[in-house]
């Protein structure tokens, strides 16, 4: 069975005043899939989310989205005021006029999801920031988006807790859950997308699965991106 396309972008252009952030983009994908989005600082990668979930109005081209998107930032953006599952209640609570004791029911099931059951009762300020990340991601799937976007969400990270988070978002593409990831983790988008893009200059170079884009690189751009990263 066809799997639905969920988004699609013809002509998407992104300009502040005289700079270029996306420049003519064309990019669709489908329910269920997960793409990852890689490539130099500036290259337009977060630029493309925030134009996707509506943050950036876009200055021309035009974009179907069929549901509702979920974001989780490079920076957890907690309220540092409320309890890590207030946090996750609120909105669904606010926003969708769910009862509380669903809202509650419903982030209890995510805590254990990202492994976090035990801290539902402290504040953020009580957590390692590995743990705050996987907090804004229960937060972010309480609103049971139809497609969650990932910006950068380990590089505010110490390497050591790095990968507590990748393991969630792991278990998210094991579930089949429709996730466009913005990263620079090449491990992670060589073994869990199933479709990478690389963009430089506001510009979609070379797209593919996983082993065209990182065994048989086509653009010397890329070539060049990828020995940067070995390098690194």
């Amino acid at each position: 069975m066809e799997r639905e396309v969920i988004l699609e972008m013809k002509n998407i252009v992104k300009r502040y005043g005289d700079f270029t952030a996306v420049d003519n983009v064309n990019f669709s994908m489908k329910k269920g899939e997960i793409v990852a989005v890689i490539g130099p600082s500036g290259s337009g990668k977060s630029t493309l989310l925030r134009c996707i979930n509506g943050l950036n109005s876009i200055t021309s081209g035009k974009m179907i989205l069929k549901g509702t998107t979920g974001m989780v930032f490079q920076h957890f953006n907690l309220f540092p005021h409320m309890k890590c599952i207030d946090n996750i209640t609120y909105a669904p609570i606010k926003v969708k006029k769910e009862p509380r004791n669903e809202a509650v029911k419903k982030a209890e099931r995510l805590l254990k999801l990202v492994g976090l059951e035990n801290k539902a009762q402290v504040y953020p300020a009580q957590i390692s920031g590995g743990q705050k990340q996987r907090i804004a991601i229960a937060r972010a799937l309480a609103m049971d988006p139809d497609l969650m976007l990932f910006d950068e969400p380990t590089s505010a990270l110490d390497p050591e807790i790095t990968g507590e988070v990748l393991n969630v978002m792991k278990k998210l593409a094991e579930n089949h859950t429709t996730m466009i990831v913005v990263t620079h983790e090449m491990g992670f988008a060589k073994e869990v997308a199933d479709r990478v893009i690389f963009m430089d200059n506001g510009v979609i170079v070379e797209e593919g699965t996983p082993s065209e884009i990182f065994d048989t690189p086509k653009s010397p751009r890329l070539i060049s991106f990828l020995g940067s990263m070995l390098r690194a």
